[in-house]
């Protein structure tokens, strides 16, 4: 493929025949092959090197520039979600209840179209950027970016960026903001330990529901009256599963959810409130427990100065009017916060929504994102990169917190 030689609809018409493609054979988190061949294909056949993940399809690829300098890094997503399509797309999924309903055929597209605009601006590039084509970012509480982490596909990058499709904004709006965006993410699982009896004569049991609805009303006062309230943070219990007749006092009930956070500090004292809690319904109840406290996703805290030169780049490439302001964090969560631990960098929301048309959000059955982000997000993410290496190498601090 001769990238310098196709015109801007070429281009484009390859990367929509592309997102099609992906979006036609999802696979879920590591279950990736097929996405995974396709993209190390496009990636050689463009003259890169990839590299594959060892135990995990992630693949990973360096684009060399014109002049020597530092390297920045770019990631993409790749695994789709037990979801059936009901989009009716001519190019909807061949894949029976699997589904792209969170855009990760959008951000393997949009990374794929970044790196063709990269390789006709290689003159411009003061340094190297290396590109994550990431599995298993829905595989909560591990997530694939600590796989790419582990294989060392971060060593020697200096500041890393991504982005993920936003239903909400419109195409052609981007909303990036310094601190945390998108929420520490974990799990529990609770399993209170009564004693049955028959329902005739409670005295003799421990009720293990009722215990757990004490549990519940008292984990609910943990937000409201433990955790500042200028600070958030939500403990969602999905599933309660108790019981085994009419008549009988239970003795056995297991709670599983989810607590969601944006500060690392408050996602640490959460699991001690609610031992405490347990620990006096012990002694209160005469129940006995376990309690397992899965820990997730981390708080994503994008970092001042690379987030503040996203916010800059969107007003050079799409216009002042592009940056949607004053956003606020969402509780939705991102192992891209993990790449964020170890190396400064940034995470943008790239409006995807159709104007007059139904919002269908991420994870919705019928998720149908605008693929001019396509030509939006690739635009604004090679600009990126070629200015986070030319202040990298101008001697710019992206560690800088003020």
């Amino acid at each position: 493929m001769d990238v310098q030689k196709m015109t801007e609809e070429e281009l484009q018409a390859q990367c929509v025949a592309w997102r099609r493609w992906f979006h036609e054979h999802p696979e879920v988190s590591t279950k990736e092959a097929q996405t995974s061949q396709k993209v190390f294909d496009i990636l050689t056949e463009l003259g890169l090197t990839p590299v594959r993940g060892k135990g995990h399809y992630g693949v990973a690829a360096t684009l060399q520039g014109a002049q020597p300098g530092p390297m920045v890094a770019l990631r993409a997503d790749m695994d789709a979600l037990s979801v059936t399509e009901a989009t009716g797309l001519p190019y909807a999924s061949q894949n029976p209840g699997v589904m792209h309903a969170c855009g990760h055929d959008m951000h393997i597209t949009t990374l794929l179209e970044t790196i063709l605009r990269l390789l006709r601006r290689k003159d411009e590039l003061a340094g190297s950027v290396r590109v994550l084509f990431q599995p298993s970012e829905e595989m909560s509480p591990t997530g694939g970016a600590r796989y790419m982490m582990q294989d060392g596909f971060l060593d020697g990058v200096q500041g890393v960026f991504g982005l993920h499709m936003w239903p909400t904004f419109l195409c052609g709006q981007v909303g990036v903001k310094a601190g945390a965006l998108m929420a520490g993410s974990d799990r529990i699982k609770v399993i209170i330990k009564g004693k049955t009896s028959h329902a005739g004569h409670p005295q003799e049991g421990v009720d293990a529901i009722m215990a757990a609805a004490d549990f519940l009303q008292q984990v609910s006062h943990i937000v409201s009256r433990r955790i500042s309230p200028l600070a958030t943070a939500t403990i969602n219990f999905g599933t309660i599963q108790g019981g085994s007749r009419y008549n009988v006092v239970p003795g056995e009930v297991t709670l599983e959810g989810t607590i969601r956070t944006l500060d690392e500090d408050n996602r640490k004292k959460i699991p001690e409130f609610i031992k405490g809690i347990l620990e006096g319904l012990k002694l209160s109840a005469g129940i006995d427990y376990d309690f397992q406290y899965f820990y997730g996703y981390p708080v994503l805290d994008n970092w001042p100065v690379p987030a503040q030169l996203a916010a800059e780049t969107v007003r050079q490439v799409l216009g002042d009017e592009a940056l949607v302001p004053g956003i606020s964090p969402d509780l939705t969560a991102e192992d891209f916060g993990f790449y964020l631990q170890k190396v400064p960098g940034a995470f943008l929301w790239l409006g995807c929504g159709i104007k007059d048309q139904p919002v269908h959000g991420l994870h919705n059955a019928k998720f149908c994102p605008d693929e001019q982000a396509l030509v939006v997000g690739s635009r604004l993410m090679s600009q990126l990169a070629i200015n986070a290496l030319q202040q990298l190498k101008a001697g710019k601090d992206f560690s800088a917190r003020t």
